[in-house]
Order: C-alpha cells, then structure tokens, then sequence
C-alpha cells in the first residue's frame, strides 16, 4: 500500500510538472494526498529535473521512490485535470490499488490538433507583430517563420539536442528565414518581424516560475532555474547575432522604435494575442475568453501606469500583480491552479523588444545601447516576475495556513 501511494505521488509530480505545474502547486498537491493516506516523516525533494518522495506508514514500514523529469512543456487543460485529481483524492480516499488508473484517465485530456496550435500561434504573432509596429505587408514574413519555428520546436525536441545548441539554431533559421524574405519584398520592417518571432521561444513563463521558486521556499531549485533561463536566452542571442553577421549584406534593421498604436487597439490585440497563446498552452475553447481578458487587463494596466513617470521596475511591478490578482480570483472561485489564468495573462508584459534591442546594440557596436536596453529588460522581466509572486506569495502562505489548520 505504502509503495503504491508513493508510486501515485511520483508519477502525479512528474505529470504536473510536464503540464506546466510549478514547484509549489505540486509540494501542496502531493503532500495533500500523503496526509490524506495518513502518512508520516512525509519528505519531498523537488526540482524541475527530479522529484523523491519518501514517508512511512502507520506500521512503521519506510518506502521512498524518485524519477527525473525531462524538459517540461506547457499543457494547462491537463495540468487543471491532474490539479483536481489531487482534490478528488483527498475527498473520496480510493484504494491504493486504483490510484495509477485514475491518474490514466486524469491525463486523457482532450488536446487540439495540430492545425489548431499552429492557428493559435498565427493569431498570437500576428497581433503582436502590429503591437510592436508593424504592417500588413510584415505579417507575410511573421506568419511564415512562425510556422517553421513550430515545426522546428517539434523537430527539435524529438530529436533530443541540446537546448543550448536547439535554441542557437532556431534563432539562426528563424531569422535568416526573415532576412530572405525581406530581401524578397515580402515585409517591409525587420527589426518588427524579430522582435515578434522572438515570442515565440523567450521564456518569460520559466523566469517567472524560477522567481516564484525563490520566494516561495524553493530557492536552489529558483536558482539553478534562473540560470539555466540565462543561458538558454544568451543561446537565442547568440543565433540571432550569427544570422544577422552571415547576412550582413541584406540586413536592414531598420529604426528600432515604436510605431504609435492606438490604446483601444492595443487593448483588443493584446486580447487576441492572449488567446492565440492559450490555444498553444491547450487551455478549451469555453475558457479562451478568460485568457484573453487576463492579457486584455495586463495591456489596460500598463497603458495606465506606464505614462505616470513612475520607474520601469515599478509599473512593471503593478502590471503584473493586477494580471495575478485576476487570475488568483477565477483560481479560488473556479478552484483550479492560478497558472491556468497566470500564463495567457503574462504575455503583453513580456518585453521581447527590448531583448531584441540589446541585441542589435551589441550587432551594431552600439555599448550605449546595450546596456541600456539590458538593464530595461531586466527591469521590466524583474517588475513582472515581482509582481506575480507578490500575489502568488501571499496565496502560497494563506494556503499553508488554511492547510496547517486542516
């Protein structure tokens, strides 16, 4: 019995964490079903690469099991169902026996098709590819590289590279892709096009999670994380930085600035590019509109906030908490993980202009330039990962208390 239930909680962690799970959703949920099976000296070494479980029983008899986990994708429709399994346990209390088959039927979710996701990353690339000042005439090239970039991701990650090496050279092929059409006359901005294919693969998700780890208890885990996000975006500069060097010759990058965008059309591109990103996390249709208003209120905060002359790091900061404190009222009502509503809501914050900017600095001599709009991204990321743990933060502790009281 005892190695079934910790059998159960393993495969549950690994799941969850596959699905998009952070580390705190995953210690509550499997230490909520241990306490419900009653049992004792409960230990749980988390990291996003490896989970070990162990406890004992009431008759004193010791078990431990552990598994690694590979490189985690984003699946929410699954990650709600596993995050109800883990309620469902607690509430019913099953024999040991038939918890792995729960845990089949709880990941037997249903999933868009192929077609459907590359849709979804159209309608998302091409509104902020308008967002970030582009054309018509640019979304030729947006939406062409971005559907070789998807089935590039899905080369990529059969093939097992790794993704240091995987994300220098989706960058390069993504934006030598972009070059030659240009050159071709199909779209007219560059720098618009990179900026907006970039979106594609900047993990503004995982830096998030990594700084939620480092507050919310996790923090070795929070900084092998911020680590490994560091060097995996320095690969994605550095295959852009090769693309643009091999094709010097054809490379007109044009001003690096933002066209003027109306607010209101801002409000509802940023809606849509929500949404788009929703149906790539596999979030169902009767939800997509709620994805869509987390991003939609995340756009109205800034476009409020960022004309006060308050600091970067600061309306950042209250951009980010008023799209958490959405998403942690539709948790809480809806009891579902806040990721559900979290991740859709994270991406008009995302500030993949400024990390194309510091790239360009660096391609163009320019060190002024560089540092610059480095320390503004680093602002802006900070602002964001701050301002969702605030509200995660303070969730997380009134969940251990409500659970300790239990």
């Amino acid at each position: 019995m005892l190695e079934d239930i910790l059998i159960f909680c393993v495969n549950l962690s690994r799941q969850l964490i596959l699905s998009g799970a952070n580390l705190e959703r995953v210690y509550l949920a499997i230490n909520f079903v241990c306490r419900t099976y009653n049992l004792q000296d409960i230990s749980i070494f988390l990291l996003s690469s490896h989970i070990s479980i162990s406890a004992s029983d009431s008759n004193g008899h010791y078990a431990s099991r552990q598994a690694s986990i590979p490189p985690a994708g984003i699946n929410l429709e699954r990650l709600r169902s596993l995050n109800q399994l883990s309620y469902k346990v607690a509430e019913i209390k099953p024999s040991p026996k038939l918890l792995d088959k729960m845990l089949s039927r709880a990941m037997n979710v249903k999933e868009y098709k192929d077609y459907i996701i590359i849709l979804g990353r159209i309608i998302a690339m091409s509104c902020l590819s308008f967002i970030f000042g582009g054309g018509f005439l640019d979304l030729v090239p947006v939406i062409f590289v971005t559907i070789i970039m998807h089935y590039l991701l899905i080369y990529l990650e059969k093939s097992g590279l790794d993704k240091i090496l995987a994300n220098i050279l989706i960058m390069f092929i993504a934006t030598s892709c972009a070059i030659f059409f240009i050159h071709l006359g199909l779209g007219k901005k560059l720098s618009v096009v990179l900026i907006t294919v970039s979106m594609v693969v900047i993990p503004g998700i995982p830096l998030v999670n990594a700084m939620r780890n480092l507050l919310c208890g996790h923090e070795n885990n929070g900084i092998l994380q911020m680590l490994k996000i560091f060097i995996e975006t320095m690969a994605l500069a550095m295959g852009i930085y090769i693309a643009l060097a091999v094709f010097k010759s054809y490379v007109i990058l044009g001003a690096f600035n933002f066209a003027h965008v109306n607010n209101y059309l801002l409000v509802i591109l940023s809606f849509f590019a929500s949404v788009g990103f929703a149906i790539v996390f596999n979030i169902p249709v009767k939800d997509l509109y709620l994805a869509g208003l987390g991003g939609a209120l995340a756009r109205i905060a800034l476009i409020s906030l960022a004309p006060l002359n308050f600091h970067r790091l600061l309306y950042m900061t209250l951009s980010a908490l008023v799209a958490s404190l959405y998403a942690e009222f539709f948790a809480v009502t809806r009891r579902q993980p806040s990721t559900f509503f979290v991740y859709p809501a994270i991406i008009p914050l995302i500030p993949g202009d400024l990390f194309l900017y510091a790239i360009s600095g660096i391609y163009t001599g320019a060190t002024e330039r560089v540092i610059d709009h480095t320390l503004n991204c680093l602002y802006s990321l900070s602002g964001l990962s701050l301002g969702f743990v605030l509200c995660s933060t303070i969730s997380h502790y009134v969940r251990r208390l409500r659970y300790s009281r239990m």
